[in-house]
């Protein structure tokens, strides 16, 4: 890759950054597609991300992701925003700046990927955590759902997400067993088990036979949450697949491309010493 003046800048925003396979996806498809680009990672500290974000405009960037904990600050920097949490933007001609969710739909096809058969399978979900990727999923899995759980460290928060939907429900946090127990999807959407991070011991026992366990964390791949879904045989999926496909539509958004996911999910195993 050459990068010159005329090379189009893209970047992961959040805090910390350096962990994230991001820049490898993105630039694995940018050279695929022969695109004079480049994704770089930003780390984005300090008490102000909406004005720092809002910056931005006067440096020419293409496009970025906003990761945790700027979902919606990336909401309120843009000009536009399609949601009160984003995750992409987008500048335009014209100076000014689009905001975009890809998580929910994302995690649908994630979900549809590794567990093909969900929709006739899931009427109840367990949403642990209550962030922006937390309601993004829920958003987008509440019309094929009954009910969707909140179960949040902060109770308050879960709350509010539950608040947002028709369907939404608070859980308390002592109540998981219980939670566990009646979940036809668990969707783990806390930093909880990535790598440095506390872990915790999830109550999979509870689990009933037909649950789906999805944990969008990938470092670690396996994490300890679905380590032990596997070890009962229910069916998972990884965080690995929503990166992919919030990417995947991220990049649509970006280019009116759309990327080859297998390619992506090849390379980022590689890079996680993981055999496909």
């Amino acid at each position: 890759m050459t990068v010159t003046a005329a090379t189009q800048v893209l970047a992961v925003i959040g805090d910390p950054v350096s962990h994230s396979l991001s820049p490898l996806m993105h630039n694995g498809w940018i050279a695929d597609h022969g695109l004079d680009a480049v994704y770089v990672a930003l780390p984005l500290g300090g008490a102000d991300p909406v004005s720092a974000l809002r910056a931005l405009k006067r440096f020419g960037l293409r496009g970025a992701n906003v990761t945790v904990p700027h979902k919606e600050a990336g909401a309120r920097a843009a000009d536009r925003s399609e949601s009160d949490v984003a995750n992409v933007l987008r500048w335009e001609e014209d100076g000014s700046v689009s905001a975009f969710n890809t998580d929910g739909l994302g995690f649908l096809d994630c979900l549809s990927e590794q567990a093909p058969d969900w929709r006739g399978r899931t009427s109840r979900v367990l949403m642990l955590g209550a962030g922006g990727a937390a309601r993004a999923i829920a958003t987008a899995l509440s019309p094929f759902v009954d009910t969707i759980h909140f179960a949040n460290r902060t109770p308050e928060r879960g709350e509010a997400a539950a608040l947002s939907l028709p369907n939404g429900r608070a859980l308390r946090w002592d109540e998981l067993e219980r939670g566990f127990g009646a979940a036809d999807l668990i969707v783990q959407a806390t930093t909880l088990g990535m790598e440095g991070q506390p872990q915790m011991e999830w109550p999979v026992a509870n689990c009933r036979t037909g649950a789906i366990i999805a944990d969008i964390v990938y470092r670690p791949l396996h994490t300890p949450l679905l380590a032990a879904a596997r070890a009962r045989r229910l069916a998972t999926a990884d965080g690995l697949g929503m990166l992919i496909h919030q990417g995947a539509r991220s990049f649509d958004l970006w280019f009116g491309i759309k990327p080859d996911a297998a390619k992506a999910r090849a390379r980022l195993l590689a890079a996680l010493g993981e055999t496909p």
